[in-house]
């Protein structure tokens, strides 16, 4: 009777002592995979704000009308230039999150419309249309409010996940 409590005993031991290593080894896992999504969703959220802080380096210093200088149509060109650039370099990223997919698109779209913006502004500055040059602003300022409201949205979810 001693031997079959003792056998018992042994069977049980290494039935659960399976079921344990498996479930820690299950949960070593699932912590790793959690870990590494958030760690991969941390990185992506860096790759956005990268290009969003370049953008808004590169194009501090452009006016859309200003009465009393002559506005520097090649640094327009250069501006949208590089918000087009953007728009591709913000396409491009290998992002897995669903979330961050869609601001992804949100961000491209708002780079591709202040780009289009800027391109219009300087057409209707070469045709000295004043009406068109003052649509091309307010697209551009829309752009830009519409980028900055995305990018603290972007970064409050970032900040949560």
């Amino acid at each position: 009777m001693k031997q079959n409590a003792i056998k018992i005993d042994n069977i049980w031991r290494k039935e659960h002592g399976k079921s344990n290593l498996q479930l820690i080894l299950v949960s070593i896992l699932a912590g790793l995979a959690l870990f590494g999504c958030e760690e991969n969703s941390k990185a992506q959220c860096e790759q956005i704000f990268q290009i969003a802080r370049n953008v808004t380096e590169s194009n501090k210093n452009i006016s859309y009308l200003d009465a009393k200088q002559p506005v520097e149509m090649k640094s327009w060109l250069q501006a949208a230039s590089k918000m087009e650039s953007a728009a591709n370099n913000i396409k491009a990223l290998k992002i897995s999150n669903s979330q961050l997919i869609q601001y992804q698109h949100q961000l491209a779209t708002i780079y591709r419309i202040y780009s289009q913006a800027t391109y219009d502004a300087v057409i209707a500055r070469e045709n000295q249309n004043l009406e068109s040059l003052k649509s091309a602003r307010i697209d551009a300022t829309k752009a830009g409010e519409l980028q900055q409201n995305l990018i603290q949205e972007i970064n409050a979810y970032c900040v949560e996940n």
